[in-house]
């Protein structure tokens, strides 16, 4: 397995784990409904969520693309909405594997 390879999947993992471990602690203080309330109650936290949202689609798109599907590009997208950023760190993880070097993550093939 070529160098690049073991440094994605090595670093998709360690941020999975790490964003995981904040959602467990986040999880911990109160439900995500509950912080879902206060943020909607805050410009700050519309401005947060309408970011989020506007990636999440952005990153959906550019599934949707790199797979040629529609379909498997809205999939995507729903888990993205869902999950976050922990469902794109697995696709990048998943194109890591089957790439032959760093650029082919990102492009089409």
């Amino acid at each position: 397995m070529p160098n690049f390879k073991l440094q994605v999947l090595f670093v998709c993992a360690l941020l999975f784990v790490a964003l995981t471990c904040v959602i467990v602690w986040a999880s911990v203080e109160s439900n995500v409904m509950q912080g879902v309330e206060e943020m909607a109650a805050l410009r700050w936290g519309v401005a947060t969520f309408t970011d989020f949202y506007i990636g999440a689609t952005f990153v959906g798109i550019w599934i949707g693309v790199m797979e040629k599907s529609v379909a498997r590009g809205i999939v995507w997208t729903l888990a993205v909405y869902i999950l976050g950023n922990l469902v794109t760190l697995v696709y990048v993880g998943l194109r890591a594997r089957t790439s032959q070097k760093f650029t082919d993550i990102f492009a089409l093939r």
